[in-house]
């Protein structure tokens, strides 16, 4: 069986920096970032998020997956949305797992990247979303620490 770790959270928690140091601290194995697999605009309407576009991509790509692990990173606001990617992973075992930062740090990390700065609002309104729903199996505080011990930190409570 194939396992498949997923990191989700708000714009700028640092999904795509953390998921790069799980993979490359794994023997053959994959990267997704799901953010490069909707790069398609504008979005539609009723799918503001391009999930439906992402889940179908990584659901092709996914055969190719198989046999090793393989580590997603992307936003997922709602169980829903997850279940769009989940159920096109046939025969995974998926964990999820959250990143986490306090709101002033959220908003340094944001804003420090120069691009989209007029969205730190909505990254600060989806931290708090995902908060309440905590429908990750598992929530890593990444407040002050680096991407690499925060991966350590990952790798320790995830078995690829």
């Amino acid at each position: 069986m194939t396992t498949v770790l997923w990191l989700l959270g708000p714009s700028g928690v640092g999904k795509s920096t953390v998921g790069w140091h799980v993979y490359r601290s794994l023997d053959r194995a994959s990267y997704v970032d799901t953010d490069q697999l909707g790069l398609c605009f504008p979005a539609p309407a009723d799918d503001p998020g391009n999930h439906v576009v992402k889940s179908s991509a990584l659901g092709a790509l996914w055969p190719e997956y198989k046999g090793s692990p393989l580590v997603v990173s992307g936003f997922l606001n709602t169980v829903g949305e997850a279940r769009l990617y989940t159920d096109r992973l046939s025969g995974a075992d998926i964990t999820l797992c959250r990143l986490r930062v306090n709101r002033a740090e959220l908003r340094d990390r944001f804003l420090g990247r120069g691009w989209l700065v007029e969205q730190v609002d909505q990254a600060l309104a989806d931290a708090d979303a995902l908060e309440r729903a905590d429908f990750a199996d598992f929530t890593v505080d990444t407040d002050g620490r680096a991407p690499a011990d925060i991966a350590a930190g990952i790798r320790a409570r995830w078995t690829a």
